[in-house]
């Protein structure tokens, strides 16, 4: 029988990472109550790279009350997950590298309007996980 090779938590992987890395709140969802400034990764699809790793694209959301340090934070999310992609490892999942697709661009989240937020668009390279 040949071995099931599952695509790994792109999601997961990029939390635990910028966890480790920026501390603070980091998360998939905008928390409740809201901190003054956090971190927000969703994953919106990606690709089969080849027959054991994946091409996964990924937003990195930076919310702050002020514009500067939410693009700081997106900005810093984009800096640790390309650290993490040069050392191997995305969140303890093997990782073959880490590209960005888009730069902090502004982009207001109407449904919070108490908060500033700047978004930026990554891929990550993921090895697949034993099934």
């Amino acid at each position: 029988m040949s071995e099931l090779l599952v695509p790994a938590d792109d999601e997961v992987a990029l939390v635990d990472e910028l966890k480790s890395r920026l501390g603070g709140q980091v998360g998939t969802a905008v928390p409740n109550p809201t901190p003054d400034e956090f971190v927000r990764v969703l994953s919106v699809g990606g690709v089969e790279r080849d027959l054991v790793s994946d091409t996964f694209r990924l937003v990195v959301e930076g919310f702050a009350l002020t514009e500067g340090r939410a693009r700081q934070l997106c900005a810093l999310a984009i800096a640790h997950a390309q650290a993490a992609g040069r050392a191997r490892s995305l969140g303890g999942v093997p990782c073959y590298g880490v590209g960005v697709e888009g730069l902090p661009g502004n982009l207001p989240l109407p449904t919070l309007p108490t908060h500033y937020r700047y978004t930026a668009t990554i891929t990550a390279d993921l090895r697949r996980v034993d099934g």
